[in-house]
């Protein structure tokens, strides 16, 4: 490098025999982003058909469909978003933004998909141009790892999957956090030891976002620490200073969401396995995230733990994990003096994934996809060095080295292009699943669930359920939904019987409680089904259905006060349910307010509700009189 380089300029240190390209020193910003124009008609279209796709019963109804703090769009709904935990976390800004499209389009899959092709959109141009500056301005390595990272079917969980909203917020925000930091770097480099104060703000700024759209974002301490290296910022007070509102924040958040997943009872494997096999599971994963992402061929939205016993042995692949784990820290260990560009892309990768390698376990699945995202964005940054450096090394092959570039960004189109049809619904989505892990009890159980729920086949429902059961005893989910089952066929005996079987496992299985106070309900034992639904509200306060049902417990028991009280908190979660104007009309009929029963009763009329016209001529004659 010339000394007036330096000085003008944080220099990126690329392989030897790199050249990089020198861009006119003040270009503008469109020039620079022009690229874009091309990249994002691609990405779109890669991503095109998710816009047909349905909802799933993959978290989206828990998250959607039937989430009823969406619904209340208020400030106290807004409130409620950022004060409390939701189906096992804590990530108020992915709800709300579930709550300001719900307010737009309501339950159509379409709004909720478009959305996140546009974040996705979004995000692939911050990824362009962090990497844009980061490889010393050389736009052809941001346009190649830009389409590398972008056209990927590793990439289809995290857009065409409504429920991963979070992923999209998350990415868009991270990636403007790191960008400013960046910046916030390079001046400093610039102007000497003077205190950048604004990039730097700007940076921290955009990670509370990203942190408070998804915890994983709690990881970006270490990409830009692998930043202060790559720009060799020597240790400091300054540096560690600068990190310390990160890890502040990260903390917290990070105890607040170990808070949320006890709430929840995330499935813990954590004490089926060694630490050595634990080491085996994260070497495995570290090696599947490099070889799915270059590969990206058998996806799955579900990877089971595989079956092992004390007898049995792991797959070879979690034997040979390990060596390539070996190998790159050898990698790493080699290029932090030798090449600057791989040090940099094996830190920031395995910073960005170090959280969710499973050195504990953090749910049912050994391995998700939608991980990748962000650690991609540095697996794509060495690659298309790479490319570049062999361009630059042999260009009389240059045009063998870009076309065989491009037949695998075509290769990969086709890939992540069909990809998003297996999301098209559930069925399509399970069955994918289970062609690959036929014994897998958790998209057995998710396929009959919706046979049976959403189709109403409950025969083909029952065998799945059955299978599910079958292959995994102490998985509570099937017991549960074969229940649902066994009630929608009358069998309230057998559904109970399954529900118990269910809470046995889990005890605070807010479904299987749930369901069994309604089979108690419909079986005419109104103080067993009371019993659970206070469960019910102990456990998830916030839904209005519980409410409405208790207070229906208290009018079978002749206490209308509890059932009124019920009935009022319930309006106050679902302003204006038509539901509970008829229950509540029947309470007041009960404490003889007749005039406050009649206007309830006309209420739920002319909201659609049909009265039962003995009932209404009842209350319209006491009224009057």
């Amino acid at each position: 490098m010339h000394k007036n380089q330096k000085k003008k300029a944080p220099v990126v240190q690329h392989p030897k025999g790199v050249q990089k390209k020198s861009p006119a020193k003040n270009e503008s910003l469109l020039k620079i982003l022009q690229p874009l124009l091309v990249i994002l008609p691609i990405v779109f279209i890669a991503f095109f058909p998710i816009l047909n796709n349905d909802l799933t019963n993959w978290d989206d109804p828990d998250l959607i469909i039937d989430n009823p703090l969406i619904r209340d769009f208020s400030w106290h709904g807004v409130k409620v978003l950022f004060s409390s935990f939701y189906f096992g976390n804590y990530q108020p800004l992915h709800l709300l933004a579930y709550m300001l499209q719900f307010q737009m389009w309501g339950l159509n899959p379409a709004g909720y998909h478009a959305v996140s092709l546009v974040l996705f959109l979004i995000t692939t141009c911050l990824v362009y141009y962090f990497i844009f500056q980061i490889s010393s301005k050389n736009k052809t390595i941001a346009i190649i790892a830009t389409l590398l990272f972008a056209i990927n079917a590793m990439r289809v969980e995290s857009v065409a999957w409504a429920a991963e909203h979070k992923d999209m917020l998350y990415a868009v925000f991270y990636m403007a956090s790191l960008i400013a930091y960046v910046k916030y770097v390079i001046a400093l480099k610039e102007h000497g030891k003077g205190f950048i104060l604004k990039y730097f703000i700007y940076a921290f700024l955009f990670f509370i976002l990203s942190v408070f759209s998804k915890v994983m974002a709690v990881s970006i301490v270490g990409p830009m620490i692998m930043l202060d290296y790559f720009y060799k910022r020597k240790l400091s007070i300054r540096l560690i200073l600068e990190k310390i509102p990160f890890v502040v924040l990260s903390v917290t958040i990070g105890l607040i969401q170990v808070d949320a997943t006890a709430s929840a009872g995330t499935i813990d494997k954590s004490n089926l396995f060694t630490l050595f096999d634990r080491v085996l599971i994260v070497c495995r994963n570290l090696m599947f995230f490099v070889y799915k992402s270059l590969v990206p061929v058998n996806l799955s939205a579900f990877y089971p733990y595989p079956k092992t016993t004390p007898a049995e042995s792991w797959p070879i692949e979690f034997y040979i994990a390990p060596v390539f784990g070996l190998v790159l820290l050898v990698l790493f260990i080699w290029s932090v003096r030798k090449s600057p560009v791989i040090a940099f892309s094996i830190g920031f990768f395995f910073a960005a994934l170090a959280l969710v390698l499973q050195f504990v376990a953090i749910g049912p699945a050994m391995f998700n996809e939608r991980y990748s995202l962000i650690p991609s964005v540095a697996l794509s940054f060495a690659l298309a060095t790479g490319i570049w450096y062999l361009v630059s090394k042999y260009p009389g092959q240059k045009y063998i080295i870009f076309g065989g570039t491009g037949f695998y960004l075509l290769v990969m189109f086709y890939l992540t292009f069909t990809r998003c049809d297996v999301w098209q619904t559930s069925i399509t989505l399970w069955d994918d699943a289970l062609e690959q892990f036929p014994h897998a009890s958790m998209p057995l159980n998710n396929r009959g669930k919706f046979y049976g729920k959403d189709l109403g086949n409950t025969t083909k429902a029952i065998v799945d359920l059955n299978n599910a059961i079958r292959y995994n005893k102490g998985f509570e989910q099937p017991y549960s939904n074969r229940g649902i089952i066994f009630c929608m066929n009358g069998k309230f005996d057998s559904a109970i019987s399954d529900f118990n079987n269910a809470i046995r496992i889990k005890s605070d299985y807010y479904e299987a409680i749930s369901n069994r106070a309604i089979a108690y309900s419909q079986t005419n034992r109104p103080a067993l089904a009371l019993e659970d639904f206070t469960r019910c509200l102990t456990l998830q306060p916030n839904k209005p259905d519980m409410y409405l049902n208790r207070g229906y417990c208290y009018l079978q028991l002749n206490q209308p006060d509890k059932a009124l009280d019920d009935f009022n908190a319930g309006l106050k979660l679902s302003p204006g349910n038509p539901d509970f104007y008829l229950r509540r009309s029947q309470a007041y009929f009960t404490l003889k307010k007749y005039g406050e029963a009649y206007s309830d009763v006309e209420a739920a009329r002319k909201a659609g509700i049909k009265v039962n016209d003995a009932y209404f001529n009842q209350l319209k004659q006491a009224a009057g009189q």
